[in-house]
């Protein structure tokens, strides 16, 4: 616990550290030191409010632009740590930096370390690493494909895939190649991937095609790459499947595919008709034969009559076999068709099997043995099995019934005619026509009465021959080729009216291409040559091309034209090898005339490589001559040469050979020379001679490397001069003499003394130009040696007359100067190779040479490689040693070396390069050889990126790059001007950066020029620009003040640059400033947006004061300053303005339109300073001014004058509804009476706020209600009155407080009125946004509940409510949670923060047990309520505070469960259905907590607290599993009590637990639910019955027994029970229902008891009847007539509702029955009607018709008449039934008279019954 405390006091520690660092500089920081990386990640996603996954990404990027600044500066070691502190690849960011970087240094720098550090690895990741680069590229540019792997690929960098798992990176590439279609990512695709991605996509025409290409029918040439890897990609078992369960409405081609390869959809799986169709279509129904083997083809196919495909290999003899016992009547051709699948025809044993069952089957199906023997199958059986030969089937077809076979008939008749009938069937000449051209020539002959039917029928050609005309191609063809012009002259002309060059051109060209078509004809190409000839056209390619076709080899040429070529030059080199006597000239020329024409410049060189590989340089001689061939060629053919000495002296000696000499007219006309040969002969003039022998080789090798330049360096234009007459003459036998100074050389050259020979061969060689005599005199005499270098590198770089004049200008003691001189001339001049050769001849051991030899291939090869730079190394190396020496210079000055060093690099660099290119490759090179290591006295590094930036522009402005060697040199600044005033300005502004000169003058100027072209950018631009390179923001305010004035006078842009300056001016503090005025630009600011037309009003922004931009936005636009402060703020006592224009009413009334938007936004300062600009005010700003200073005190109510008054004249008194809750929106005390009870109590005589104050208060609150403008600005005035009145605090004190949990504080604190009224001010006033008060309220709630758990351990003193939550504000939170409720804007945020405190209250609980937690802001708050309120009071006197007391199990769950009740409550206020779930899975996890410490109270606490009893019916479960039910019967409010009272029973019916009837008893008793506790006896009531029934014997009888007996009791008394509490209910109807039920069971009851006591034979099994299960009315009637009395009738018809038809029971058990007390029983119970028993009488005689009555029938039917009360209708029925005694009766009595005149016969009775 100890160390966890540690831990996280160095947290804080740390985080406190960094309180005031910008983000930028800790993440730096750490990933430097690599400490702490885990803690800065929690800081800042902590405090941006967001995962610390996502800020990871935000973390890795800004390392990552950290680690290419490092890179940048070459800071690779740094970098490296830096990579690997954060847990990076340093591997893959080195490679992705070196390939994304544009500086090829930089990127090769990166590499090379990456190589140094595992040169192994390196070489084997390298691909791996180049892979991913190209992924990652690819990847760029596919934004959709990012967009939809953004969670799974946040960044897109080369470790980020490196890293990525195999299946997601298969799943990326898939998608990729099919979003680009890059081709070369098919190596790397996984098939399994691809045939998925085909599948999810339904790509069915890709999966068909894949699907086509398994079998590789197609050409490999035709297939796209997809489709080639779809042929190797074979199709696996997986992949067909997946595609069966993922595809959905596949086409028929697929399905036919899937098919193919034996698999079916689900659809079709079970379908044989389309499983074999789709076989037989794709062909391999053969292939699939054990798939459909399994399938109940058999069956399929004999049910459908296709015997035939039976015998297919797909159909196994087992299922025959098996369709054979079971299809019998079909038995004989089952057994026909296994034997033919069984047995061989071939073999003589399976051909009889075969035999007999044919005949086994032919007996089936032939009902007479005649027709079964002559069958002729079995005479061909027959005949087959006798050894068959041709003779006895012809005797088999003539005697046996073989003949009715129809496809043995053609046969008979064959051997009846023998063969010469064969001959009948060929079809002639007429059937052809007939049959192909429809032409029925007899027909034609006959119609033509003796017309010769022929092709020269004039009539019949007009008629069915095609029409067709002739050109003159046909002409050609009939070699008339004259005829042929002239038809195409002709035709031409009637035509056209004119014939062109391009008709002409395209005849011709049909010609050629004729004569090429049959070039075996050689008449026909001899008219068509004869015919281009005559048309104008040269016809020698033509026929030279028709020569080498004819006279050498037929090639099967695939090629082109060029091939073709190429294989006859070949084949002319094979015939001169056979014959190297007789040259092919004719076929040699006609084929270089072809090469001419086809490749002008490429001629064939077979046969001259052919001679050169012989050195047979005659040949060659004379076929350069003949055919004039360009000297290009022959420097082709130098590596040929077995001797390249031979071909380099051949190339010098045509190269030297006089123009005229080599005109020839030949024949052949070869096309002029290109520019590459007239170089090459022109380049005489500058040739030297001055190589010698042992140099040959290396001028071969060089005119092999360059054709343009190969003999400038090694001949002379003097050729033709006789050099050895000139060395006769210099020779003589004059001692050789020394050249002791300058002078005397200059005297020894120029003068005409004779002297030694060297001297002489010097001399000479001026004077003839001739370089090699100074070598020669070097040779001679090597005392002079220097001075033969002079001359010879004077005379080679054509600079002896320039040396002259310099030399008389030099001392002898500077005589440095002049080699110098020489040297910087030679580089200037280009003549670097002739310095190089010069010192490699003459002072070959001169460390000077490394230099010459670096300038030497840098200028004139091009060569810039590392060798290159060795050179250069070794130069400078040279140096370092002093070993730099030159000739005719004694002991050279370092540092001098250097310089002049320098400056030939430098004169080289301006002078030598044609292109910048090659200028900044050879700056390159010079950096890469670390010169500036040792050289201070020019920067190479810095003159590459000079020379990167304006290097276009260095010619143009004439800078002089020698002179940036001297110190202090102005050529750089000199530059830059020259760009500024060239308006080159972007370059100018990078080489200021560079350089780092002044910029200001040059982004000015840069504006000004944009200025005057009418281009304006935006203002972001201009701030990012002055950002960039540091400048003062002055400068641009300046501009904009410039282009203000230059817009005009009225106008949007002016205004937008107006704004655009006072924004600078605001941003960067600039005032005050002595160049410009700010209130002057304000004032005109303003003015012209009054001035602006109305449509661009809507397009503005709106200027604001730099207090509102920089502080009120911050604060939320809450007003925290005084009246006072806020006048010193907007700076009204110091405004100048020099001049003011008159406003009309339009521009007042815009004024006051801003005004009021200023008033509404809040910035009160920008307000008050327009107010005293233009001195205009608006009422509600003098409204919100005159609040101020009332609030304030700086006046009063008494104290204020006329003016002040009538403002206030219309202000009523109201509570200023727009500034309340709807809630707190009641009176003052009224508010206090009703919602403080217990608080009230102790302060009823608190001081209630002075007078003064609340008339201050009415008025400021009648100022707000007048307000329609800056209506947040009064609110904020009024309510920190208002809170500052009740909390008796200054106003401003209470205004200027920030920190409104300060307030709130107080407000809690301190004994004061309207506390919720106060909270919510404070809360309003301050816009607390509703998160914050969502975090504040839940403070304050949490406080209030965890409070209350801890106590004194004394318990004495313990409070008698220390389990219940405290209360807030002075209200329960419990009963008044509504209120707090109403506090909060959102009641879900308040929700989510409970929900929070509950998170940190688990994690406290961990923090106690001493296990590992995660910290939160809400444990920090929580950890901090604990420590406040869970230390003891009042501790001893010099005893530290002890250690915050241990929250108990029991009491963190009390925490808990009050915390969720209080979520739910917020987040059903809003409804939020995401917190409530939130909630609820919380309180699940509870429960079984709470039901593990068995805190069954919390439970129930909790289950009602949050009374969402179905979703929490697992409390139930917790509560019954543990036998704690009676927890929910306790003492409840009654709306929780009905709640629960339902959930207990929906519970209970529901899940019906066990002793679910006791517990549901129980609680009905407890709540009082009478009906509940009756539905329950009736269901168990009911069950019972149900046991009863199942035990009846019969339909309407029950077996009777002490079983049944028991059951029927117990049903009586549930019923009862039922009907008592129905009762208690007032359920009077269900009270009814059941006691007709308990009636029902008491009868049957009783007829079970009567059962019982019955002991005679007709009744052993003590049967009764049922009457408990009636369903109908039928059966109903049958109990009433037949079994049941009437009392039990009565009670029956109760029961079920049914209605009794009492004259059918009557007659039924009365009458027919002889159920002799019946009536008693009737008359006992029921009141009989005359109605009743006529109905009887009717029945009856219905009855008497189908049964026959008897004398007792007739005995109960008098009974019944006797008691008809009216005497008609007893006369009537007694007369109908022949009942005489009672006729009699009636008429012998007098009461009734005429009865006698009367007649009731059956008969009438019948007919008027019927009627």
């Amino acid at each position: 616990m100890h160390s966890a405390q540690a831990q996280a006091q160095a947290r804080d520690k740390i985080f406190r550290s960094w309180s005031g660092i910008s983000e930028v500089t800790i993440i730096k920081e750490v990933a430097t030191k690599g400490e702490h990386i885990d803690l800065c990640l929690e800081y800042w996603a902590k405090k941006r409010k967001i995962p610390q996954s996502e800020y990871r990404h935000y973390f890795y990027d800004v390392v990552q632009a950290y680690v290419q600044r490092l890179l940048s500066e070459r800071l690779v070691c740094k970098a490296e740590d830096v990579i690997r502190n954060v847990d990076r690849d340093v591997k893959c960011f080195f490679f992705q930096f070196a390939c994304e970087c544009q500086d090829e240094e930089l990127s090769e720098f990166v590499l090379d370390h990456l190589r140094c550090r595992e040169p192994t690895m390196y070489e084997q990741e390298e691909p791996v690493l180049a892979y991913h680069w190209s992924l990652v590229q690819q990847l760029r540019e596919c934004d959709s494909l990012l967009a939809r792997h953004k969670v799974q690929l946040p960044r897109v960098h080369i470790e980020a895939l490196m890293t990525l798992p195999e299946s997601a990176l298969q799943v990326l590439l898939v998608e990729l190649y099919f979003t680009n279609g890059n081709e070369s990512l098919l190596g790397s695709l996984s098939k399994e991937m691809v045939w998925q991605h085909l599948v999810e996509n339904n790509q069915a025409e890709k999966l068909q095609r894949w699907c086509r290409c398994q079998d590789g029918l197609d050409a490999q040439d035709g297939l796209s790459p997809l489709e080639q890897a779809f042929l190797v990609w074979k199709i696996d078992a997986s992949m067909y499947e997946f595609a069966l369960e993922q595809l959905q409405q596949p086409s028929e081609v697929l399905r036919n595919f899937f098919a193919r390869a034996g698999y079916f959809f689900p659809d079709e799986s079970a379908d044989i008709p389309i499983q074999l169709r789709r076989l037989c279509t794709m062909e391999c129904l053969g292939k699939h034969a054990e798939l459909l083997s399994r399938q109940p083809l058999a069956k399929y196919l004999l049910d459908r009559g296709h015997h035939s495909l039976l015998l297919m290999d797909c159909v196994p003899v087992a299922s025959l076999e098996q369709l054979a016992g079971s299809e019998t009547h079909q038995e004989a051709l089952i057994n026909l068709i296994v034997d033919l699948k069984s047995n061989s025809l071939s073999q003589n044993e399976g051909f009889e099997l075969i035999s007999k069952s044919v005949q086994t089957f032919l007996e089936k199906t032939h009902d007479t043995a005649d027709s079964f023997e002559a069958h002729p199958l079995l005479t061909f059986y027959d005949f087959l099995g006798q050894e068959p030969t041709v003779r006895s089937l012809e005797g088999f077809l003539t005697s046996t019934n073989l003949g009715r076979v129809p496809y043995l008939k053609s046969l008979t008749s064959r051997f009846d005619h023998g063969p010469t009938s064969s001959n009948s069937g060929l079809p002639t000449a007429h059937d052809l026509f007939l049959k192909f051209k429809q032409v029925n020539l007899p027909l034609l002959a006959a119609a033509g009465h003796g017309e010769l039917v022929t092709f020269s029928n004039a009539r019949l050609c007009q008629r069915y021959a095609r029409k067709s005309q002739l050109n003159y191609t046909h002409y050609l063809k009939q070699q008339r080729s004259a005829y042929a012009v002239y038809y195409l002259i002709t035709e031409q002309l009637q035509l056209y009216g004119q014939i062109t060059k391009t008709q002409l051109f395209h005849a011709c060209e049909t010609v050629t291409q004729l004569a090429l078509q049959h070039t075996g004809d050689d008449e026909l190409v001899t008219h068509c040559v004869a015919c281009c000839e005559m048309l104008g056209f040269d016809t020698q390619p033509l026929r030279s091309f028709l020569l080498m076709q004819r006279k050498l080899p037929k090639h099967q040429n695939e090629g082109g034209y060029s091939e073709l070529l190429a294989e006859w030059d070949r084949d002319l080199m094979l015939r001169v090898a056979e014959n190297p006597k007789e040259f092919p000239l004719e076929l040699y020329q006609s084929l270089m005339r072809l090469a001419a024409r086809d490749m002008p410049g490429k001629l064939p060189l077979s046969v001259l490589e052919y001679y050169a590989n012989r050195n047979d340089w005659w040949h060659l001689l004379l076929i350069f001559q003949y055919f004039d061939l360009p000297l290009s060629e022959l420097k082709k053919l130098l590596p040929h040469f077995k001797s390249t000495a031979l071909g380099v002296h051949m190339l010098r000696a045509l190269s030297y050979e006089s123009s005229g000499d080599r005109q020839h007219k030949r024949g052949f006309q070869r096309p002029p020379r290109r520019s590459g040969e007239t170089q090459t002969n022109s380049s005489q003039e500058t040739m030297t001679n001055s190589s010698h022998s042992s140099n040959q080789d290396s001028s071969g090798q060089q005119l092999h490397r360059h054709t343009d330049q190969s003999l400038c360096s090694l001949f002379t234009h003097s050729a033709r001069q006789d050099i050895f007459a000139i060395i006769l003459c210099s020779t003589n036998s004059i001692p050789d003499e020394l050249i002791p100074s300058t002078a005397k050389f200059l005297e020894m050259m120029l003068g005409s003394t004779p002297h030694c020979s060297a001297i002489n061969l010097l001399r000479h060689c001026i004077r003839h130009e001739q370089p090699v005599l100074a070598v020669l005199a070097a040779t001679v005499s090597v005392q002079n040696l220097d001075w033969c270098w002079l001359v010879w590198l004077a005379v080679a770089s054509g600079q002896w007359s320039s040396l002259l004049q310099e030399a008389s200008k030099v001392r002898e003691e500077n005589r440095s100067e002049l080699v110098w001189y020489v040297i910087r001339t030679a580089v200037a001049g280009g003549q670097v190779n002739a310095l190089l050769h010069s010192f490699e001849i003459f002072q070959p051991d001169c460390k000077f040479t490394h230099l010459c030899r670096f300038l030497q291939l840098t200028a004139h090869q091009e060569d810039f490689s590392d060798a290159t730079i060795v050179e250069l190394r070794q130069f400078f190396f040279s140096w370092s040693q002093d070993a730099v020496t030159l000739p005719l210079c004694g002991p050279l000055p370092r540092k001098q070396v250097m310089q002049r060093s320098i400056g030939l690099l430098l004169i080289e660099l301006q002078s030598n390069f044609d292109c910048i290119l090659l200028q900044q490759r050879f700056l390159d090179c010079i950096c890469r050889s670390d010169v500036g290591d040792i050289c201070d006295l020019l920067d190479f590094c810095l003159l590459h990126k000079v020379f990167g930036v304006a290097a276009t522009w260095l010619r143009e402005l004439a800078i002089d790059l020698e002179q940036l060697v001297k110190r202090d040199s102005v050529e750089y600044k000199r530059l830059v001007d020259a760009l500024t005033e060239a308006r080159a300005y972007e370059e100018a502004l990078q080489l200021a950066t560079l350089l780092q000169l002044p910029l200001s003058n040059i982004v000015y100027g840069k504006w000004l020029a944009e200025l005057e072209t009418g281009k304006i950018r935006p203002h972001q631009e201009y701030e990012r620009e002055i950002e960039q390179h540091a400048l003062p923001p002055a400068i641009l305010v300046n501009f904009l003040l410039q282009a203000a004035s230059s817009a005009g006078q009225v106008d949007l842009r002016r205004y937008e640059l107006l704004q655009s300056a006072l924004g600078v001016i605001k941003q960067h503090h600039l005032f005050p400033n002595e160049s410009f005025d700010r209130d002057q630009i304000e004032y005109d600011m303003v003015l012209c947006y009054l001035q602006l037309p109305e449509d661009n009003i809507s397009q503005l922004a709106i200027y604001h004061s730099e207090y509102y931009e920089q502080i009120m936005l911050q604060e939320r636009c809450v007003l925290y300053k005084s009246f006072s402060e806020l006048k010193e703020l907007a700076g009204i006592d110091d405004l100048t303005i020099a001049s003011k224009s008159p406003l009309n009413s339009e521009m007042e009334n815009r004024l006051d339109a801003l005004l009021n938007i200023l008033l509404d936004e809040g910035d009160i300062v920008e307000a008050l300073r327009l107010q005293e600009l233009f001195e205009f005010r608006p009422k509600d700003l003098r409204f919100i001014v005159f609040a101020m200073a009332l609030a304030e005190g700086m006046t009063s109510i008494s104290n204020l004058s006329k003016k002040e008054r009538s403002l206030l004249a219309e202000i009523e008194k109201s509570a200023f509804p727009k500034f309340n809750r709807i809630t707190l929106n009641q009176n003052v005390i009224s508010r206090w009476d009703s919602d403080l009870s217990d608080s009230c109590s102790e302060n009823l005589f608190e001081e209630i706020p002075s007078k003064e104050k609340q008339q201050t208060l009415d008025t400021l609150l009648g100022i707000g209600s007048k307000l329609k403008y800056g209506v947040e600005l009064g609110r904020r005035i009024v309510l920190a009155y208002r809170a500052a009145m009740h909390l008796d605090k200054e106003y401003q004190d209470v205004l200027r407080t920030k920190d409104a949990s300060i307030l709130l504080k107080s407000a809690a604190s301190e004994d004061c009125l309207q506390r919720l009224l106060v909270v919510s001010d404070i809360q309003i006033s301050t816009r607390m946004t509703p998160s914050e008060i969502a975090e504040s309220l839940s403070l304050e709630l949490t406080t209030c509940i965890v409070r209350p758990r801890f106590y004194i351990f004394n318990a004495s003193q313990q409070p008698r409510n220390a389990l219940r939550n405290a209360e807030l504000w002075g209200h329960n939170i419990d009963r008044d949670f509504h209120l707090f409720l109403d506090l909060a804007p959102n009641a879900t945020m308040l929700g989510n923060c409970l929900l929070d405190y509950c998170d940190a209250l688990r994690a406290y609980r961990r923090y106690q047990d001493d296990k590992p937690f995660e910290e939160s802001e809400a444990f920090d708050r929580l950890s901090g309520i604990i420590k406040l309120y869970g230390l003891p009071t009042s501790p001893p006197a010099g005893v530290p505070t002890g250690n915050p007391q241990v929250l108990s199990h029991k009491k963190h769950n009390q925490i808990y469960v009050e915390l969720l009740i209080k979520a739910h409550l917020c987040f059903v206020q809003e409804c939020s259905m995401e917190g409530i779930v939130s909630v609820l899975q919380k309180a699940k996890a509870l429960n079984g907590k709470l039901t593990k410490a068995k805190s069954w109270s919390l439970i129930v606490r909790l289950l009602i607290g949050i009374a969402r009893y179905r979703e929490m019916f697992y409390c139930f479960d917790s509560l019954i599993e543990n036998e704690q039910f009676e927890s929910l019967l306790g003492q409840f409010d009654e709306d929780q009590k009905n709640g629960l009272r339902q959930a207990i029973l929906s519970y209970l019916r529901e899940y019906q637990p066990k002793n679910g009837k006791e517990l549901l008893r129980l609680a009905a008793l407890h709540f009082l639910m009478y009906k509940e506790l009756a539905e329950m006896w009736t269901e168990e009531a009911q069950e019972l019955v149900n046991q009863i029934q199942a035990l009846a014997a019969q339909s309407n009888n029950l077996k009777c027994s002490p079983i049944v007996q028991g059951l029927l009791q117990k049903a009586l008394e549930n019923y009862t029970h039922a009907t008592e509490n129905y009762l208690l209910d007032n359920k009077l109807l269900l009270a009814q229902q059941s006691v007709s039920r308990a009636e029902l069971m008491a009868m049957q009851l009783d007829l079970c008891n009567k059962a019982c006591e019955k002991r005679h034979s007709s009744n052993p099994n003590h049967l009764c009847v049922s009457v408990l299960g009636v369903q109908s009315r039928e059966q109903f009637r049958e109990l009433v007539n037949s079994h049941l009395s009437v009392p039990q009738t009565l009670i029956l018809s109760r029961a079920y509702g049914y209605d009794i038809n009492w004259s059918e029971a009557i007659l039924s058990q009365f009458v027919v029955l002889q159920v002799s007390n019946y009536l008693q029983d009737y008359l006992y119970h029921q009141r009989i009607t005359d109605d009743v028993i006529e109905q009887v009488v009717k029945g009856y005689l219905l009855h008497s018709q189908s049964n026959a009555a008897n004398a007792k029938q007739e005995e109960s039917l008098a009974q019944l008449v006797e008691l008809i009360k009216s005497v008609i209708l007893k006369y009537k029925l007694a007369s109908i039934l022949g009942l005489k005694p009672i006729v009699m009766s009636l008429i012998n009595d007098s009461s009734v008279h005429y009865l006698r005149d009367t007649n009731f016969g059956r008969s009438e009775f019948h007919t008027g019954s019927d009627t």
